[in-house]
């Protein structure tokens, strides 16, 4: 019967042997193992000349590599990367060619090669695959302040034993690192804190993209927590990646990894020292270090501020001119029939749009751009149910006072 592998030296073994009975013929015998009568008569003939040893798998190396990388030019590529150890193949493919003027330095796949060789480059282990909650498209970048995205790249001490949260933000468009603080904690207060500062320097993005942890995120109806609403009421959308899917905010886990590896091992001696460090980086992050997604630029050379300005006197009118809202009080509940719905402590302050549905006791609660759930019917304790699955609206940024800001569409 054929085989599914390839053949062990033992069935070649076998096949040789049979032949040399003379009981059957090599086309028989290469019908029956499933081999070409070529690979059959090689059998035959290593057999004759080596005997059953020659039968053996040998090594398929070949015996010479013209093309090798020269010894010199690779203890030279060795050099750069223990002069930067989060570099990879193709930012020092650019270091050859601009600093040490290699008119032809080797393939990106070559480097990586010679990083392997060398001990340079840790095999990564795969995560396995989680439930996955559906959301919606994630927006591509296509202009500067387009799509920020921002993290928390996890919490460590500095050896003074103060707790240190790194919070960061990237322009996912010219990988401008907009933001890197260590904050004392990843909460809302101190997270809005650093918000506040970014929107006054850098102005408003259009849209943020975060993970569906805290402080940006939460189990309460449209997963949206106070920092994500404070944000949608500034007229910014946001998105969430898709649970335990780092890969869909991949540039900037990235470079998550980078700031770890050489920022913070070890750790400062304290808070502040930490957060000098983090602002030496950051700046040649933006400005020194080139990135392959801008065609090997720095980010600092793409970048322009954004032209929408935070300002507390423009008040931002997510609804159309003709939708009729309802306040939440401050407790997060509307009322609704004469009787108090609780909607989350999250929307306390905001206003939210009713929607009809199919029967009359019941109506859909909406906040900006987001289906929250529905409320009324027979529910006995007064709270928003979760819809099926919420619905994208386009939404709407419309300003009372100030430059005109344009309306996003579906």
């Amino acid at each position: 019967m054929p085989w599914n592998t390839t053949p062990t030296p033992e069935q070649r073994l076998k096949f040789v042997t049979l032949a040399n009975s003379g009981r059957f013929t090599i086309s028989e015998l290469c019908e029956q193992f499933g081999v070409s009568r070529k690979c059959g008569h090689k059998w035959l003939t290593r057999f004759a000349e080596g005997g059953a040893k020659a039968l053996a798998d040998g090594c398929r190396a070949p015996h010479s590599v013209p093309l090798r990388t020269e010894d010199a030019l690779e203890r030279l590529i060795v050099s750069e990367r223990r002069l930067h150890p989060t570099w990879g193949p193709k930012k020092l493919r650019v270091v050859l060619e601009r600093k040490h003027a290699i008119e032809a330095p080797p393939a990106v796949s070559t480097l990586g090669e010679i990083l392997k060789r060398n001990g340079l480059i840790e095999a990564r282990r795969r995560r396995p695959g989680a439930f996955e909650v559906k959301r919606g498209d994630l927006t591509q970048a296509t202009r500067p302040n387009h799509v920020w995205a921002t993290d928390f790249k996890g919490w460590f001490y500095t050896q003074d034993k103060q707790r240190c949260d790194p919070l960061t933000v990237t322009d996912l468009f010219s990988r401008q690192l907009i933001g890197l603080q260590a904050l004392p904690q990843a909460t809302q207060m101190w997270t809005r804190m650093a918000c506040t500062q970014y929107f006054r320097t850098y102005g408003l993005p259009e849209i943020i993209r975060m993970d569906n942890g805290s402080p940006f995120g939460s189990i309460g109806p449209g997963g949206l927590s106070k920092l994500s609403v404070w944000w949608i009421s500034l007229g910014i959308d946001v998105e969430f990646i898709k649970p335990a899917s780092p890969y869909q905010n991949g540039s900037h886990e990235r470079m998550h990894r980078t700031l770890k590896d050489e920022c913070c091992k070890p750790p400062s001696a304290n808070r502040q020292a930490q957060q000098k460090r983090f602002d030496r980086w950051r700046k040649e992050f933006n400005e020194e270090r080139p990135h392959e997604a801008i065609g090997q630029r720095v980010p600092a050379d793409v970048y322009r501020k954004s032209a929408v300005r935070l300002d507390d006197g423009i008040m931002v009118n997510l609804y159309g001119p003709l939708e009729k809202t309802h306040p939440v009080s401050e407790t997060g509940s509307v009322s609704w029939q004469g009787r108090a719905w609780h909607v989350g402590d999250a929307f306390a302050g905001q206003a939210v749009v009713f929607e009809p549905r199919d029967e009359e006791s019941v109506v859909g609660v909406r906040f900006a751009n987001l289906v929250l759930g529905e409320i009324g019917g027979e529910c006995p304790y007064g709270r928003i149910r979760p819809t099926a699955f919420k619905k994208r609206r386009g939404s709407r940024r419309i300003v009372s006072k100030g430059p005109e800001s344009p309306v996003d569409k579906e």
